[in-house]
């Protein structure tokens, strides 16, 4: 009794690194589940960045867009920068007059211009220097009203907002925003009014006169944590009202498609309305994760692109800029280069090469539900590292974790490259790994726990899986009883009196016979994952699903059976070959029953033995006392037949009735593997055996006698069993009439 409480807080103790893990898994999955949206996640980003160079997007329609960059060559020629807006707006009104289809000023302009007259009178006037001046410069029209002159009767677009509002830690600002503000902007959802978008500001309030007469978009490009633009907000929230950024609006103009769908997300309503799920433009679906839609860069992401200063030359034609939607922007070493995973660009490109995408059609999906995936991933394949780890030794499972990893980051792969879908396995990666290393923090306190003495008394009774389990004392609950369904395979080895008489004067032969015999017959049982208990004489039981359970406990008997047979049949052929022992057989009989028992170690230190007892153990032990009576044959229960005939070759025997039990079930014998039940002789031996039972318990006799005779003539008939049905038809027959309760069931004690 002490050892036994002192062995519990020792199990408890080997079990606190498998608890751990567990914990830790469990934080995997909540963190995976959590994150699964964040921009903040640099390995999946990282994998996802490699995910793209080596599949990148198509490259598609990329030439619906142009770039007219204000270059270093330009602000030689013309000036420095800023320019006024005069000179903006001659940009434009030169760009449209090469044939393009929109125009979009990409530098933001909710900001004074510097350059303008009345901005340099109103300096003046508060300056209270030359006032004269300065009135009659206020009085100038404004530079604002040229730039909005050229817009004003064209396709184009003004960029305001050049940063995002953020939270501190915790990303963009989200706002409510109302989408009947928009003509432009309609929700899938009638009675959605309002949707959660990110929050852009104005520098300066934007004049009204550019309000008035252009389309306003924002220009932002917000970047992740570790530097990188890899999404885009293609939807904003600007004074509470709905604005497209640069590249959704580039995207519609040059699609000519007058609104914009929002999808909402109705399961994640927060105070500020509902997120975007995402927007449908054109029939084209982009699927949106965190309002954002993620960047897919083709091979050579860079748009063409033509110097401000080329507009200016009367010698060129420009024509490449006819029917583009040309995007007009600062080059990126004037303004700071948008940092992207396949290079640096300009704002100006960045939004084209987004355009772009958005008029392809060609998007990432990573939809809101894949988090919930990813962690069960992690459960699971976390889970199922720990199970085959401890199957198997510690580097086999470290190998197979790693197989595995490599599978799922090449399946990660393949959906990404077939569907376009973002599934990041690196956290159910981790985990495998994870569950393996944790068995082996498990195994090295459990060394405390070893007892060679109760491995010893079991060696050569239980299974190698069970054995190794013992030695690595993960579970000592393994040598506890037990009750649960047991296959047990009862079997005897016997010889013939007549044997008995001729060896009589060697008893020691006789006694060494037996144990090798025995000896044979538990090494099958114990390589077909049985347990082995050896009783009186020649008796061996075997236990499948015990100690360790199994799923297919019932196949594994039927199997180990097959091959006592054959083990029995090699031992006869080597007595055979003895000057000796020369026609002396060892005969083997077994029954296999699979009901409830009892199991678990029956004894004392190395006297232990592992035993069962209850009716699986009785029934298994009565079929193997009819095995002579039938056969020779392999006798099962019904319970037995009804899980494996798909599988293996049986012959019903007969109907019984145990006790004071009112139904009867069959007993059946097991003929031989699946190449035996697929021969032509096996199904005319078996159907014309069924004609013959249907007859007999019918009380058929003549039909019966007919198809006796027939199957008696069959090959593999010469068995003790149709001389039984010929001896009991023959005495029916004489007593004429069956009984009128007959079913043809034998009333048996078990």
């Amino acid at each position: 009794m002490a050892k036994k409480n002192v062995a519990k807080p020792l199990r408890a103790l080997s079990a606190l690194p498998l608890v751990g893990v567990i914990f830790i898994l469990a934080i995997m999955a909540v963190s995976a589940m959590s994150s699964a949206h964040a921009p903040n996640s640099g390995a999946r980003e990282a994998l996802f960045d490699l995910y793209q160079r080596l599949h990148p997007a198509p490259p598609g329609q990329a030439s619906a867009f142009h770039v007219v960059e204000i270059d270093r060559e330009s602000l030689s020629a013309i000036g420095p920068w800023p320019w006024p807006r005069t000179i903006i707006a001659d940009l434009a009104a030169r760009t449209k007059q090469a044939g393009a289809k929109a125009v979009l000023f990409v530098e933001p302009v909710d900001a004074p211009d510097p350059l303008s007259p009345d901005v340099i009178g109103s300096f003046w006037l508060n300056n209270a220097q030359d006032s004269d001046l300065a009135q009659s410069l206020a009085a100038l029209p404004s530079t604002d009203q040229s730039l909005a002159a050229v817009f004003a009767d064209r396709k184009g677009a003004l960029a305001v907002a050049a940063a995002p509002d953020r939270l501190p830690r915790q990303g963009l600002s989200l706002e409510r925003s109302d989408v009947v503000a928009a003509q432009w902007l309609s929700a899938n959802d009638a009675s959605t009014d309002y949707f959660a978008l990110p929050s852009a500001s104005l520098r300066f309030q934007l004049s009204d006169t550019l309000a008035d007469a252009a389309s306003i978009a924002v220009a932002a490009t917000p970047h992740d944590p570790d530097g990188f633009f890899r999404r885009m907000p293609l939807l904003w929230s600007l004074n509470g009202k709905p604005v497209p950024s640069i590249a959704l609006e580039a995207a519609r103009l040059a699609s000519d498609s007058a609104v914009v769908t929002a999808i909402g997300s109705q399961n994640a309503i927060n105070a500020a309305g509902q997120p975007l799920r995402a927007l449908t433009i054109e029939e084209r679906v982009l699927p949106l994760s965190n309002n954002a839609l993620r960047i897919f860069s083709p091979k050579h992401p860079a748009l063409p692109r033509t110097s401000a200063l080329a507009l200016y030359d009367e010698s060129r034609a420009n024509s490449q800029l006819r029917d583009k939607v040309v995007l007009i922007g600062l080059d990126k070493s004037i303004s700071g280069a948008v940092n992207m995973r396949r290079g640096e660009l300009s704002t100006a490109q960045a939004h084209g090469q987004i355009a772009a995408q958005i008029h392809n059609g060609a998007t990432l999906n990573r939809p809101s539900w894949i988090g919930y995936v990813e962690a069960l991933a992690v459960m699971f394949l976390g889970a199922g590292a720990i199970i085959c780890a401890q199957k198997l030794d510690f580097w086999r499972a470290v190998f197979l974790a790693g197989m595995l990893s490599t599978l799922i980051i090449g399946g990660s792969f393949v959906l990404y490259a077939s569907n376009a879908l973002l599934f990041d396995p690196l956290s159910a990666a981790a985990a495998m790994f994870l569950g393996a290393f944790s068995v082996a923090g498990g195994r090295t306190l459990g060394v405390v726990l070893r007892d060679d003495h109760v491995r010893a008394a079991f060696h050569g009774s239980l299974p190698e899986g069970a054995m190794k389990t013992l030695r690595e004392s993960k579970n000592n609950d393994l040598l506890q009883g037990a009750q649960r369904r047991v296959t047990v395979l009862a079997c005897e080895l016997r010889l013939a009196d007549e044997d008995l008489k001729r060896l009589a004067p060697y008893p020691e032969d006789i006694t060494n016979l037996m144990a090798s015999a025995c000896n044979a017959l538990r090494k099958t049982i114990i390589t077909t994952g049985g347990a082995a208990d050896q009783a009186d004489g020649g008796k061996i039981f075997a236990y499948f699903n015990a100690p360790l359970e199994q799923a297919d406990h019932v196949d594994a008997a039927c199997s180990s059976a097959l091959r006592l047979v054959e083990s029995m049949d090699k031992i006869n052929e080597e007595l055979d070959a003895s000057p000796r022992t020369r026609g002396v057989q060892i005969h083997l009989a077994i029954g296999i029953a699979s009901q409830d028992a009892v199991i678990g170690p029956m004894g004392h230190g190395r006297n232990n033995r592992y035993s069962a007892f209850g009716p699986a153990v009785e029934m298994a032990a009565y079929l193997r006392k009819q095995a002579e009576y039938y056969g020779p044959a392999i006798i099962c229960d019904e319970p037995i037949y009804r899980e494996t005939h798909h599988h293996f070759a049986y012959l019903e025997l007969d109907r019984i009735r145990t006790g004071d039990a009112t139904s009867t079930s069959s007993i059946y014998a097991l003929v031989g593997n699946p190449f035996i039940k697929s021969s032509k002789s096996y199904r005319s031996l078996d159907e014309t055996h069924r004609q013959l039972l249907s007859a007999y318990r019918a009380g058929d006799w003549a039909t019966a006698e007919e198809m006796l005779g027939k199957v008696k003539g069959l090959p593999g008939a010469a068995i003790a069993l149709f001389d039984i049905y010929e001896d009991r038809i023959r005495k029916m027959a004489k007593n004429g009439k069956a009984p009128a309760d007959w079913d043809g069931a034998l009333d048996v004690k078990i």
